[in-house]
């Protein structure tokens, strides 16, 4: 009897240990959900229009500032956008944004999820300034987001901007930053669903200037990659003259940065005068004349610093005889990607060590085409306006690109970037264990 005490004690203890991870495990096993989270479209200001090209009649959206948040088949591939901005469940596929001022200028961009952080390098707030920061919460709940400025000064005091639910805001490029001729914002999200776009739009008394979409980089890097800048050459008597860009730079740190500048282009790539191992001072917004004596052609740039960077280049264009500007900004590297293009006719541009790429063309009418993509350091394809949807497939590594878009209005530029990305999140099994150990 005096082992028998011992012995149910040792037994009592194993008992419990063994139940202890049946109970552990019947917690712990899940399975995952994965899905694309909708994609935010600009909204459209007055007296503009917005064209949405979408990878099926069927994808559904909803508008924002309604009391409906109910999300309908869109019934066509290239959906007409009213003022209020919509939200698009593409699941994967980007929808590719043109908005135009009829016969003034033009621009394009991505629809994009969410977003915690934003620059924004490009745009001016001096007496030519009609550009407008637009902000769109999506989410159902209050939204808060800072906007950094900085400018050829420094940086401007912070500004915070309060959006109800399911609402977008427009804040004028003059009231954040009256007088400043050369900004650059960073769009910082404190709580809520919030997606910002950024137009830089001119004009001096009734004469319009231009305009176009500044596109956002998602973080400032040592490095830059800017894969198409479009360079124009206007006769002007007998001669041609080549339209001078400027490059447009903002290390945001407290270090100065030491920076130097590639130019990649079919011509050959090279180092621009003046700019090797070039002294930026930190803290303010400096932007430089690059004109890099090339034929009428695409080019794109690597910029490379010691210390993170953000960076565009603005260019004048001239094309289909219409006077216009385009921002060229920052494009991650590129990934397998969708992108929806109906109604679009599109010039990509590739840019890197070895370019190698496939590219398969969904048709309006269902066919599909795969394109192969080869060069050293710079390719281009066109796309042409009867294809539904792109697909970039086999991917080599360290490879950038961008598509800029001409028509009658005006020249655009968009990164080949997702709008948004695949999430996986944990759904818990209920096990019988749990209840009845």
């Amino acid at each position: 009897m005096r082992f028998q005490r011992p012995t149910l004690i040792v037994v009592s203890a194993v008992a419990v240990v063994l139940a202890a991870n049946a109970l552990n495990v019947g917690l712990s096993k899940s399975e995952y959900s994965t899905n694309f989270p909708a994609v935010v479209c600009p909204p459209t200001p007055a007296k503009m229009t917005t064209a949405i090209s979408l990878p099926s009649t069927k994808t559904p959206l909803r508008k924002t500032g309604t009391k409906s948040l109910s999300f309908v088949p869109s019934q066509t591939l290239r959906y007409t956008q009213t003022q209020a901005p919509v939200i698009v469940e593409s699941q994967g596929s980007t929808p590719i944004v043109w908005q135009i001022r009829k016969g003034i200028w033009a621009g394009a961009t991505i629809c994009s999820s969410l977003q915690n952080e934003q620059w924004f390098v490009g745009g001016t707030a001096d007496v030519t300034s009609k550009g407008k920061v637009l902000i769109v919460n999506s989410g159902l709940s209050s939204a808060i987001v800072d906007l950094q400025i900085w400018n050829e000064i420094g940086a401007q005091p912070t500004k915070p901007i309060t959006l109800k639910a399911n609402s977008y805001r427009e804040l004028g490029l003059d009231s954040l930053a009256p007088g400043s001729r050369e900004i650059v914002i960073r769009s910082v999200t404190r709580s809520g669903r919030v997606t910002s776009y950024l137009l830089d739009e001119r004009g001096r008394g009734l004469k319009a200037l231009g305009g176009d979409i500044v596109n956002f980089s998602s973080k400032a890097t040592k490095e830059v990659f800017i894969p198409a800048v479009p360079h124009t050459l206007r006769k002007v008597g007998n001669k041609s003259v080549e339209l001078a860009h400027s490059l447009r730079l903002l290390v945001p740190g407290e270090l100065d940065a030491r920076v130097t500048v590639k130019v990649i282009s079919t011509d050959g790539s090279f180092i621009p005068a003046g700019f090797e191992n070039k002294l930026v001072k930190a803290g303010s917004v400096v932007s430089l004349p690059l004109s890099p004596n090339l034929p009428a052609s695409k080019f794109g740039l690597h910029i490379s610093s010691d210390e993170p960077l953000v960076a565009s280049v603005y260019s004048p264009t001239f094309s289909q005889k219409k006077t216009d500007f385009i921002w060229s900004t920052s494009s991650p590297e590129l990934t397998k990607i969708s992108l929806a293009t109906s109604g679009l006719s599109l010039q990509l541009v590739f840019i890197g060590g070895v370019i190698s790429l496939d590219i398969e063309l969904v048709l309006d009418k269902g066919k599909r085409k795969v394109v192969e993509v080869r060069g050293d350091e710079i390719a281009t394809v066109k796309i042409p306006e009867g294809v539904r949807s792109i697909t970039f497939l086999a991917v080599g590594k360290g490879i950038y690109g961008a598509g800029l878009i001409a028509t009658k209005s005006g020249y655009g530029y968009f990164p080949l970037a997702p709008g948004s990305v695949l999430t996986k999140s944990s759904v818990p099994l209920s096990n019988i264990r749990v209840l009845t150990p």
